[in-house]
């Protein structure tokens, strides 16, 4: 696991439509951290954090700094979400 894997995983997130799309339609975070493996994109929620950071930093524009934003708070939606098979309480 590596902050650059993290900072892959942004990239690659921000511009692949239909990666995002298999991460939201992945039913469980099983699936999901499957999906990032066999992408070779593992790391930690600190490296996510990390990465972010370093990547809002670099940012010159305001809307990329908005759009960057807006994908943090789509994956850390993404990985509260509840399995689709985990009961209700």
């Amino acid at each position: 696991m590596t902050i650059q894997n993290a900072l892959n995983f942004i990239r690659q997130g921000q511009h692949d439509n239909d990666f995002r799309n298999k991460l939201v339609k992945a039913e469980t975070r099983q699936t999901r951290q499957e999906i990032l493996n066999q992408n070779d994109l593992t790391f930690t929620p600190e490296e996510f954090e990390e990465a972010y950071s370093l990547t809002l930093f670099k940012c010159q524009e305001q809307e990329d700094a908005d759009a960057l934003m807006a994908f943090r708070m789509w994956w850390i939606m993404l990985c509260r979400s509840p399995d689709a098979d985990a009961p209700s309480t």
